[in-house]
């Protein structure tokens, strides 16, 4: 479930994504991109229940020292925890990973050119086991990366060089 789209609390979220983006040492602009992939960036509810606009599941309320998960709908709260998440797949990243780029299953969702460091974080954000895949695998083309992950490598990657060349906020989903 995704509220919707209100203006106002976009900018006000823009804002405040790209302050805790600086404050954790992540570009604001693939934080943006991230929460433009997950949602929109507006509050929902996933599937399996993650939640806010960078969808966190509730399990990394622990790993992150929260009394509550509740507390994961703070927006602050939530882009802080995405922006440590991401950043995580940031320092886990190898330059042997861009050959990945010849995956059949990111080719398939559309995937051209290498692979770059910021799309693998993202990959990593959303599938929390593509680093420890893609160190094992000898060669990167045989890695299982999920369908809907190369999906939202692909969507993700739009959004961030949409950012980047300043034409505003790309949508991320497509509905």
């Amino acid at each position: 479930m995704t509220w919707p789209a209100e203006p106002l609390q976009r900018e006000w979220l823009r804002g405040l994504v790209h302050e805790v983006a600086r404050s954790e040492g992540v570009d604001p602009l693939a934080l943006e991109a991230l929460g433009v992939t997950e949602t929109d960036l507006r509050p929902a509810v996933g599937a399996s229940c993650e939640v806010g606009p960078f969808q966190i599941m509730p399990r990394w309320a622990e790993v992150f020292g929260l009394d509550s998960p509740a507390q994961l709908w703070d927006p602050r709260i939530n882009a802080i925890a995405a922006a440590r998440i991401y950043k995580a797949g940031l320092r886990r990243w190898s330059e042997r990973f861009a050959k990945a780029a010849h995956n059949p299953v990111l080719r398939a969702a559309g995937w051209r050119g290498a692979l770059d460091r910021e799309t693998f974080a993202a990959v990593a954000y959303n599938w929390g086991q593509a680093p420890l895949a893609f160190s094992r695998a000898s060669d990167l083309r045989a890695v299982a990366i999920p369908r809907s992950t190369a999906e939202y490598a692909v969507r993700f990657n739009r959004a961030l060089r949409g950012l980047r060349a300043g034409s505003g906020t790309p949508r991320g989903r497509s509905r």
